[in-house]
């Protein structure tokens, strides 16, 4: 319990390193985004080790459809709009998501297929 404790407090350091990035440099990107870009980053580098953070990210997407509620709440806060610009939101909707789902469909296969070939050679570090 300590150690997912912990591996909270870490990605939120990343996190907060990532907004505090956002305000000094003015830039037009959310600092969640930043502060994630820095884990993967860190992660690929071997600064951050994945067993400092591995526990707390499974949980978080263990319970990833709770973080979508803000987002419906969201959605039926702004019905007016899809009144409006329906068609043009739900094709906008539609797209975006098969693009996100294509991409993290082809990584988790390079991904897949780079363990198994390391695997095959006899590399465990992957």
């Amino acid at each position: 319990m300590v150690r997912t404790i912990a591996q909270f407090i870490t990605i939120l350091g990343i996190y907060l390193i990532g907004t505090r990035l956002v305000t000094w440099l003015n830039l037009p990107v959310p600092g969640s985004i930043v502060g994630m870009a820095l884990l993967f980053i860190g992660l690929l580098s071997g600064v951050c080790k994945l067993k400092w953070v591995e526990a707390a990210a499974q949980l978080h997407i263990k319970h990833i459809t709770l973080l979508f509620i803000p987002f419906i709440v969201g959605v039926w806060h702004f019905a007016g709009i899809f009144r409006v610009e329906g068609i043009k939101l739900a094709i906008i909707l539609v797209a975006s998501s098969l693009v996100v789902l294509l991409v993290t469909a082809f990584i988790a296969e390079y991904l897949e297929t780079r363990r198994k070939r390391s695997e095959k050679n006899g590399n465990h570090d992957f």
